[in-house]
């Protein structure tokens, strides 16, 4: 740092610490759900089409169907948008 910054460093450095930390922590939330989806993928073959599933529809509802077609899915991208994949 540079003598001008010199005096504000130590007060910066706390704030910037908990912003860092705070995106650390929206990151792992991140890999998490990526993990899970990535896991999930994992049973979308030939051999499950037609087997019973549960299909959410909120974080604590879901509804009984039937997996019909494992050649796609849709991908929530973020702000109300899918991709059909």
């Amino acid at each position: 740092l540079g003598p001008p910054q010199t005096p504000r460093a130590p007060q910066n450095s706390p704030q910037e610490v908990e912003f860092l930390s705070s995106s650390l922590a929206q990151l792992k939330v991140v890999q998490t759900k990526f993990v899970e989806a990535k896991e999930c993928l994992n049973v979308l073959h030939k051999g499950n089409e037609g087997k019973d599933l549960l299909v959410p529809l909120t974080s604590s509802m879901y509804v009984p169907g039937k997996l019909q077609d494992t050649r796609t899915v849709l991908v929530d991208v973020g702000t109300g948008y899918y991709v059909e994949k």
